[in-house]
C-alpha cells in the first residue's frame, strides 16, 4: 500500500519517546508524508508508535477498526509486538517506505460484558480477576454452551495467540504461534493442580459466569491490562474471535521463533 500520512503515537510516560516524536515528524515531512497525531489514527494510512507493547495495545482497537497498519518502535523492555528498536528506527522506516516489509494480521477478541452497551475489542487478552488478594473467586466456563468446568482461584485469562506471550505466559499458559486461529483459557493461581490451560478453536464462543459468594463485587474484567470493568456475581461474559484484525508491520527476515529466543532468552 502507498503511505501518504502517518499518525505518530508516543508514550507520554517515556522521556525518549517524547523527545523522539518531533524528530520523527520532521523526518516524515522531509519525505513529503503528512504527520498526524494520536487523535487522527482513523485518517492515517499507517501508525508509528514510540514506546513498548503497552503503547500498541492502547491504540490497537482503533487501528484494527480503521484497518490501519501499526509499526511499533520499542522504547520499552520486552517489545513482543514492536518491530524495531529505537536505535534502528530510521533505517527500518526507509525499508518500510521502500516496500521491503510485510504485514502480520493478528487475531483479536470480541468481548461482551454486562452493563457495557458496546462490543469490546482486545488484542492480547480478556482477564477476569479478583480485586482482593485475600480470597478467591469461582468462574464457570462453557464453550459453545457445553460445560467446561469450574475454575477456582484468582481468576482466568482468555488470550489470543498474540497474547499468549503476555499475562497468560506468566500464569504458565502455552506459547501459541500468531498464525494459529485459537484461543487460550488459562487459570490464574488455580486452587487445584488439575486445572490446566485449555486451547480451543477460535471459531468457538466462550461463556464465563462469575460466582462471587461474598457479593463484595471486587471482581473485575480487564482488557489488555488497560481497561477495567467491575463485575457482579452471576455476571456472564462472552468472548469470541473478532472479525477485525490488527495489522502489524513486521520484518520478513525475523521469524516468530527468533523473537521468542531473543525476548525469552532461550
Amino acid at each position: 500500500m502507498r503511505v501518504r500520512s502517518v499518525a505518530v503515537v508516543a508514550n507520554p510516560d517515556k522521556i525518549k519517546a517524547r523527545e523522539e516524536e518531533p524528530r520523527l515528524k520532521s523526518w516524515l515531512k522531509e519525505r513529503r508524508l503528512t504527520a498526524l497525531s494520536r487523535n487522527q489514527i482513523e485518517k492515517a494510512d499507517a501508525v508509528v508508535t514510540l514506546g513498548g507493547d503497552g503503547t500498541i495495545l492502547a491504540i490497537a482497537p482503533r487501528a484494527a477498526l480503521a484497518g490501519v497498519p501499526v509499526l511499533g518502535v520499542n522504547i520499552g523492555r520486552m517489545g513482543f509486538l514492536t518491530a524495531v528498536e529505537l536505535s534502528q528506527m530510521y533505517p527500518f522506516l526507509e525499508r518500510w517506505l521502500g516496500g521491503q516489509l510485510r504485514l502480520s494480521e493478528r487475531m483479536m477478541l470480541d468481548v461482551s460484558a454486562p452493563r457495557v452497551k458496546h462490543q469490546l475489542l482486545a488484542l492480547n487478552d480478556a482477564v477476569i480477576r479478583i480485586g482482593s488478594t485475600a480470597r478467591v473467586t469461582t468462574i464457570y466456563a462453557s464453550i459453545e454452551r457445553e460445560n467446561l468446568g469450574c475454575f477456582v482461584g484468582d481468576g482466568v485469562i482468555v488470550a489470543t495467540p498474540t497474547g499468549s506471550t503476555a499475562y497468560s505466559l506468566s500464569a504458565q499458559g502455552p506459547v501459541v504461534h500468531p498464525e494459529v486461529e485459537a484461543l487460550v483459557l488459562t487459570p490464574i493461581c488455580a486452587h487445584s493442580f488439575t486445572q490446566r490451560p485449555v486451547v480451543f478453536p477460535g471459531r468457538h464462543t466462550l461463556e464465563l459466569r462469575v460466582h462471587d459468594a461474598s457479593h463484595r463485587h471486587d471482581v473485575q474484567l480487564c482488557l489488555d491490562g488497560q481497561r477495567v470493568f467491575p463485575l457482579k456475581s452471576d455476571d456472564r461474559i462472552y468472548v469470541r474471535r473478532s472479525p477485525h484484525k490488527l495489522k502489524l508491520v513486521r520484518d520478513p527476515e525475523v521469524s516468530f521463533f527468533e523473537v521468542l529466543r531473543e525476548k525469552l532468552s532461550w
